[in-house]
């Protein structure tokens, strides 16, 4: 059988894989948009035998260039429902956002809608004569897998995003699911950090959020509006945090989805608990209400390069008894970053329509501060995952080490060849024969 690597190499973004058949047949995992503005498509090769296509997860930068496959083909695609329904809300968003001209509309979505099957988690689905594919729980957001493909007799795992860590929303992945491989394919996104523990950074969290809401204060929470923004309202409700809590922007979108989907949920009678004592904010008017109001702000985006987020933002660092707590990885150049680095909050208008100027630079006066609550495994939790797979004994135990960039990737490669395995940091568009 035969890999190719369409992106995620040394980088994070366009995450694509093309898995082959020694007969010819195809079968494609994953297909997103990376975050350069050069190179956002997945790299381009020979596709003519696909037979399939199968996602881990919604995020656009695994699913966003899914429609691109549907411009002149009815591919099956293998997803479960709750990430159809958040896939289809962020390739929305980006298709009418984005400055991109990407090759592909709504109408293309449409036809990825049209050709999707649902696929359970174990349930082994056949692709070809001796082609199958299995979902197993990732435990990175709620729909996330990772995907088991038999070929010709051999068995590659390829990780997706994962996160090993039971958290409030969902179940972690288990590597005790994984039969015994031929090939793994492991995310290295945290694979040079060391996340805190989980359960003081929560401790920690609502501690200082009780201080400023107890004061008169409000806390703005800049959260990814997929599953971060319903963890951080877990925790609240797990520490029976009991000031007011406003919810804005796709934060809420994404937590009345969740509620449709409650087999994808770890518990979901605490979450529709957490959500009745949530304000929804729905319109101009209530923002303008919250904004006079004590209490916890949840809204993306978690970067703050925009979304509801943006409209609270102004007043709250200008108030020295408020504060804002970042919640997500602040990617360099972001103004998430730069509030964090350097106390300065920068932002630039993409050109939509706002209630704030089209430029701010503003130093916080408030408190802020920035929790690490991952839903990526770190490097330890990495290594602890692949030292519990089994690989078959004719097998060359081999990793091939993705999404993260080329110091992560590399630096996690080396690591793995000191313990025995055949590892590497494969580069964009490069084929590997299993």
């Amino acid at each position: 059988m035969k890999i190719t690597f369409l992106g995620s190499c040394r980088e994070i973004g366009r995450s694509g894989i093309l898995v082959e058949s020694k007969n010819g047949t195809q079968c494609i995992l994953d297909y997103g948009i990376g975050f350069n503005s050069d190179d956002r498509l997945p790299y381009k090769t020979d596709i003519n035998n696909l037979k399939a296509i199968a996602l881990t997860h919604s995020h656009i930068d695994h699913s966003g260039a899914l429609p691109l496959l549907y411009k002149t083909t009815k591919i099956p695609f293998f997803t479960n429902p709750v990430s159809l329904a958040t896939t289809e809300v962020l390739i929305k968003d980006m298709i009418r956002i984005s400055k991109y001209p990407y090759p592909f509309g709504f109408r293309e979505l449409d036809l990825l809608k049209q050709n999707t099957y649902f696929l359970k988690n174990g349930t082994r689905q056949k692709i070809d004569d001796n082609f199958y594919i299995t979902f197993i729980d990732a435990g990175h957001i709620p729909g996330s897998v990772s995907i088991l493909i038999e070929v010709d007799n051999k068995i590659v795992l390829y990780s997706g995003d994962i996160n090993t860590l039971t958290t409030n929303l969902i179940n972690p992945a288990n590597s005790q699911d994984v039969p015994k491989l031929d090939t793994l394919i492991i995310e290295s996104t945290y694979a040079l950090r060391e996340h805190p523990p989980r359960q003081q950074l929560e401790k920690d969290l609502v501690e200082r959020i009780n201080h400023i809401t107890n004061n008169g204060g409000k806390v703005l929470i800049p959260a990814f509006g997929v599953a971060r923004s319903q963890e951080v309202l877990l925790i609240l409700e797990k520490y029976n945090y009991r000031g007011k809590i406003f919810i804005d922007g796709l934060a809420r979108k994404m937590s009345r989805i969740y509620l449709d989907y409650p087999d994808f949920i770890r518990n979901i009678i605490s979450f529709r608990k957490a959500l009745k004592k949530a304000h929804f904010v729905t319109r101009p008017k209530t923002r303008s209400i919250v904004k006079k109001s004590e209490g916890v702000i949840i809204a993306p985006s978690g970067m703050l390069k925009g979304g509801a987020a943006i409209e609270y933002i102004e007043t709250i660092l200008q108030d020295p008894t408020s504060a804002i707590y970042l919640v997500g990885y602040q990617v360099e150049g972001t103004p998430g970053r730069g509030l964090i680095d350097n106390g300065i909050f920068e932002f630039k208008d993409s050109g939509r329509k706002r209630h704030i100027s089209n430029e701010l630079r503003i130093k916080a006066t408030c408190d802020y501060d920035y929790f690490d609550f991952s839903s990526h495994s770190d490097n330890v939790h990495i290594h602890d995952y692949i030292a519990n797979l089994n690989f078959q004994e004719h097998s060359n135990n081999n990793v091939f080490c993705i999404h993260g960039d080329n110091k992560s990737t590399t630096k996690l490669a080396s690591e793995l060849t000191k313990k025995g395995y055949n590892s590497i940091a494969p580069e964009i568009g490069e084929v590997y024969q299993i």
